[in-house]
């Protein structure tokens, strides 16, 4: 049994983490893309974050695996964070810093080079965020009772909610902050913001001091976890690997959910990946007032959204709350090829406004999908316990990340692709799109919905008919 301050200590510790890996989402692709130097190369961009993707997979896989086995007068989990956290924070800050190394070394204007940097400092900082989350993720079952459990959910989905809004907050105002329409910007003028300053000196001087603030914030949310818990573990003896992976795949219900919540990731990391690209060069947002109204519409839906599901959830279960709001949020994707895009709708209705109705009735789905996730892989994981007397935890969390991540990887390379206007070697790619104000992108700016809400679909399907979200409940 937790205290509460145990209790607490332990569910705001994401809190850091999740801001950074909010903002990593949202912001990574888009700042390489439009400031750093792959304006011309956004699959590269996509790439990188792609093969980010891969090592956060193997490194959370391993971490479960080997924190299951390590056993240090700290406990098994413990060590993994007080290593992991000033990792994670250090190449946070470096991961917006290429602008400020790459020009040290004498190597400015060269893409590959950029690239070359985004995929060594993105592959760290999404193999440290793998290497401490899973094994912290992990602890929870240890050292909670299934009555405690639900509580810590709720504080853990605070939390991440806390840290949605601030994450994806400042990944919308950070284009205005930077100067507005990236595709417009000249570096040599005076900010609109900082007035005294050119937008290059706010580049490199203003960024880096969000971002170093967001990484500091990840040591110190750890730190009353690290330093207040002092709940007994959980032993068991040390798994074979091979044996623990097939009981794993035994387990049908937990294969179906991963593969379920696999395909609402792509979705998921396209819209991640795109959006603000998407309302920077297709609906041509130019200061930070639209930017700021679009993030603070989009975070408000979400915090209503999380009580609305959870209420629902509480009553209906968890089956019916997944699926309705992923069919809610697949319903209302495709209306990309809408927003902005109709000249007598936006003669009528500007398309800041159309913008925010869209992201309204979109974002209620997006909710949905934040709440629900470690609540069912919790109860899997408690059921698989009750029934073996064996308590695997860091297996199952583990595990899970290698799918989620390549899954992850088709939608950001989905991504780069809609980007992409050139490729080499006459690879084709999707044709050049002019609106209705003469403005001309790619076409990947206004297809990315539908096709998100393709993968959203098939994640439906796949849950209504093999997943029981509601194990403990049954039994």
């Amino acid at each position: 049994m937790l205290t509460f301050k145990e209790k607490v200590s332990y569910g705001i510790g994401r809190l850091g983490s999740s801001i950074t890996m909010d903002m990593a989402d949202l912001f990574t692709g888009y700042v390489y893309y439009a400031f750093f130097g792959l304006d011309k190369d956004p699959f590269l961009a996509f790439l990188a974050l792609a093969i980010g993707k891969i090592v956060i997979a193997f490194t959370s896989y391993f971490s479960g695996y080997i924190s299951d086995r390590t056993q240090t007068r700290w406990g098994r989990r413990r060590p993994f964070v007080i290593i992991g956290a000033p990792l994670l924070a250090i190449a946070f800050f470096f991961l917006y810093s290429p602008h400020l190394i790459i020009s040290l070394l004498g190597f400015e204007n060269e893409p590959m080079i950029v690239f070359t940097y985004l995929i060594i400092v993105n592959s760290i900082y999404q193999g440290t965020y793998g290497f401490l989350l899973t094994p912290f993720q992990s602890w929870m079952p240890e050292i909670t009772t299934e009555t405690e459990r639900l509580e810590i959910s709720g504080y853990q989905n605070t939390v991440n909610l806390i840290a949605f809004i601030i994450g994806a907050g400042f990944a919308f105002l950070l284009p205005g902050i930077l100067g507005g329409s990236a595709e417009e910007l000249d570096l040599d003028t005076t900010n609109n913001i900082f007035t005294t300053l050119t937008n290059k000196q706010v580049l490199t001087i203003i960024l880096p001091m969000i971002i170093g603030f967001f990484a500091l914030l990840v040591i110190i949310f750890f730190l009353p976890s690290i330093v207040g818990i002092k709940a007994k573990e959980v032993f068991i003896p040390q798994p074979n690997i091979r044996e623990e992976l097939n009981i794993v795949f035994a387990n049908k219900n937990y294969i179906s959910w991963t593969i379920t919540r696999g395909f609402l990731s792509v979705a998921l990391s396209m819209t991640m990946g795109i959006v603000l690209t998407w309302i920077d060069r297709a609906l041509y947002f130019t200061g930070i007032i639209e930017y700021l109204l679009f993030g603070i519409s989009l975070l408000g839906v979400v915090f209503c959204g999380f009580i609305f599901w959870g209420k629902f959830g509480n009553k209906q279960g968890k089956t019916k709350s997944y699926i309705y709001s992923a069919v809610w949020m697949a319903v209302w994707m495709p209306f990309t090829l809408v927003v902005g895009q109709i000249e007598i709708i936006s003669l009528l209705f500007p398309t800041l406004l159309q913008a925010i109705i869209f992201v309204i009735f979109a974002g209620a789905g997006v909710s949905g999908f934040y709440l629900l996730p470690y609540a069912i892989v919790a109860d899997i994981v408690e059921e698989d316990e009750r029934r073996s007397g064996e308590s695997r935890a860091g297996m199952y969390y583990g595990f899970e990340s290698i799918p989620l991540n390549f899954f992850q990887v088709i939608g950001y390379l989905i991504v780069g692709y809609l980007l992409q206007e050139n490729f080499p070697f006459d690879i084709p790619t999707l044709p050049i799109f002019t609106d209705w104000q003469g403005h001309t992108y790619s076409l990947g700016l206004i297809v990315w919905g539908p096709l998100a809400s393709i993968f959203i679909l098939i994640s439906v399907i796949i849950f209504w008919k093999f997943v029981n979200a509601d194990p403990l409940r049954e039994s």
